[in-house]
């Protein structure tokens, strides 16, 4: 069992009480969104003994991948994505990573606020989602509900956790006017997800204007004749 977590971190952070949101969860893998600087993303890692296996963007509007030490990190790229010329560019964060012989795709993603500039986004993370032979999980902010195009989308291709296995309503933002349910969970549909929820003890309220979302993974079993061998056709 991993347990996944995602988790925009953006405006309103307190990493103090981030950290001990995350430290609470005791994640082995987590998407950060709108990841801070460097430094405050080690503050923000080092209550949970997580590790920063990958981060790439700008601060404020970047993505980052940590990891709990025991994991591998075997590759990692920034993956640009189209953004309207009003906001900060977009990035998202892949990384290859291996947890006990097993190889899983980890991506950190926000899409943009405009629906057109979501649709060439998904294009963009499909792409390299396509690229890559291993267990999918994406983290991401989609900017839009479950019934929106690209939520719906990458739901035909992946286990929507929380529609899979969810614990209450899912919703993550405002965190102090819950109203939308927009910070998702994808994994490829070989897993097991066993439980999908969003925490509400404190200091979540103050640590993030978004719930992170947890869920907790059964991985396939080590005889598996769909292990695939790691490949990046097409990336670095």
């Amino acid at each position: 069992m991993i347990r996944v977590v995602t988790y925009n971190v953006g405006a309103g952070l307190d990493v103090g009480a981030a950290g001990e949101v995350l430290a609470a969860l005791q994640p082995t893998v987590v998407c950060v969104l709108e990841a801070p600087s460097t430094a405050k993303l080690e503050r923000l890692a080092r209550p949970a003994r997580l590790e920063i296996a990958a981060r790439f963007g700008r601060r404020g509007s970047g993505t980052a991948v940590l990891v709990a030490p025991h994991l591998h990190v075997l590759a990692k790229v920034g993956v640009p994505l189209t953004t309207s010329r009003d906001v900060p560019r977009r990035e998202a964060t892949h990384t290859i990573v291996s947890i006990g012989g097993t190889r899983l795709s980890v991506t950190a993603v926000q899409l943009g606020l405009r629906p057109e500039v979501r649709r060439r986004n998904l294009d963009e993370l499909t792409a390299m989602l396509d690229s890559v032979e291993a267990l999918t999980i994406v983290g991401g902010d989609l900017n839009e509900s479950p019934r929106g195009p690209v939520a719906t989308a990458l739901a035909g291709r992946y286990q929507d956790a929380h529609a899979t296995a969810g614990v209450g309503s899912g919703l993550t933002y405002p965190t102090t006017d819950l109203s939308i349910r927009q910070d998702f969970v994808f994994v490829d549909q070989r897993f097991g997800v066993d439980r999908c929820f969003s925490p509400f003890d404190p200091p979540v309220e103050v640590a993030s204007q978004h719930r992170p979302v947890a869920v907790d993974l059964v991985l396939p079993s080590a005889d598996s004749p769909h292990e695939p061998p790691i490949t990046t056709r097409g990336r670095p």
